[in-house]
C-alpha cells in the first residue's frame, strides 16, 4: 500500500494535469474567439462605414434646382431627380431614371421638344373659294410667306445634322447649340445664339436669315 505521501504525490500530479487541460482549453477558445469573431465584427464596421460614404453628382437642365446634389454611395438616377425636382417640361423618357450613379457624375435633364402647329393652308384655300376673285390672291401670298418660313432652321428643335447647314456651323458647334439648349433651355430669340461659346456677330450674321426660334 502507498504512504500518505505517495497519495499526496499523486493528487498534485493529477491536479497539475488538470490545470495543464484547462489552459490548453482556454487557449483553444482563444484562438476560436479571434478567428471568427474579431473577423465578423471587423467586415461589420466595414461595411457600416461604406454605407456612411455619400457621393455627389451635379444636375442641371430641365430642372427646378439645379446644382450639387449629395446621395448615398449606391444610389440611382431617380434619387437625384427626387431632389432637384424636374421640370414639368423635361424629357424624363429620354433618361433612364434606374441608372447608378457615380461620384463627380453630370447629369442633364433635356427638354420636351416644342411642338410644331400644322399651317392652315386649307383653311386659307376654302376662305379664298367662297370669297371670289378678289380673295384668291391671299392663298397665293399665304403660301409664298409659308414656303419662305418652311426654309427656315428652328434652332430649338433642329438636331446636329439640320444645325451642321448652317453658315459658319460646323459639327462642333451644333453640339455645342444643342448642349447650351440642354443646359439653358430653349432660346427666346434667334439672336441668342451668339451666348454660345464659338458663336460671334460675324458667324450669326451669315446665317441670321436662316434661323427662327418660332414654329
Amino acid at each position: 500500500m502507498m504512504s500518505n505521501s505517495e497519495d499526496y504525490g499523486v493528487i498534485l500530479l493529477e491536479r497539475k494535469i488538470r490545470y495543464l487541460w484547462w489552459g490548453v482549453l482556454g487557449l483553444l477558445i482563444v484562438a476560436a474567439a479571434w478567428k471568427f469573431i474579431l473577423p465578423h465584427n471587423s467586415a461589420i464596421m466595414v461595411e457600416r462605414a461604406a454605407e456612411n460614404r455619400e457621393i455627389i453628382v451635379y444636375v442641371s437642365g430641365a430642372v427646378e434646382k439645379p446644382g450639387l446634389v449629395h446621395l448615398p454611395v449606391n444610389a440611382r438616377l431617380h434619387d437625384a431627380l427626387q431632389q432637384v425636382g424636374p421640370l414639368p417640361e423635361a424629357n424624363i423618357d429620354q433618361i433612364n431614371p434606374a441608372e447608378k450613379l457615380k461620384d463627380g457624375q453630370k447629369i442633364i435633364v433635356p427638354y420636351k421638344p416644342v411642338p410644331q402647329p400644322q399651317p392652315a393652308l386649307a383653311a386659307a384655300g376654302s376662305q379664298g373659294e367662297s370669297q371670289g376673285q378678289t380673295a384668291t390672291v391671299t392663298p397665293n401670298l399665304s403660301a409664298g410667306a409659308a414656303s419662305g418660313s418652311s426654309n427656315l432652321i428652328n434652332i430649338n428643335t433642329a438636331d446636329a445634322a439640320e444645325l451642321d447647314k448652317l453658315p459658319g456651323i460646323g459639327p462642333a458647334l451644333a453640339e455645342r447649340i444643342i448642349q447650351y439648349r440642354m443646359e439653358h433651355g430653349l432660346f427666346l430669340q434667334p439672336e441668342d445664339l451668339k451666348k454660345v461659346s464659338g458663336i460671334g456677330n460675324k458667324t450669326y450674321a451669315k446665317m441670321a436669315d436662316m434661323v427662327t426660334v418660332g414654329p
